[in-house]
């Protein structure tokens, strides 16, 4: 995850960058486009400057959903957690793990799929 202080960080590093590259006072500049006055002909034709495109990555930090729950929901959830976390040995089983592995399952199987639009169809109408 990248934190406020990381893209500070990020930042003031771009600034000392750009600092670096110009010149301190005091420091000889060669002439940028005089050329020698005894060369007649370049050796090799010279490229056009290109600028550099930036390159965005893509996304990877993760996207968060919330969801509402009803008291009673809540806690049947939490009852749920715990029970599972015994029979699977392990010191507690989060929300965040649940509806991950809930999602991960409703994407991969498709009768589960058809069952929950059915769900929302029903609850909604």
């Amino acid at each position: 995850m990248t934190s406020a202080a990381d893209k500070v960080r990020a930042s003031a590093e771009r600034a000392r960058m750009q600092v670096a590259a110009q010149p301190q006072p005091g420091e000889e500049q060669e002439p940028v486009a005089a050329p020698p006055a005894t060369r007649v002909r370049e050796e090799e034709p010279r490229k056009p400057a290109v600028r550099a495109v930036p390159v965005i990555p893509p996304r990877q930090k993760d996207i968060r959903k919330n969801v509402d729950l009803s008291p009673d929901q809540n806690d049947r959830l939490g009852d749920w957690q715990r029970a599972a976390a015994r029979e699977l040995g392990v010191a507690r089983v989060t929300a965040q793990d649940v509806l991950v592995a809930l999602v991960e399952r409703l994407l991969a199987d498709s009768d589960l799929s058809e069952q929950v639009k059915k769900d929302l169809h029903n609850a909604r109408f």
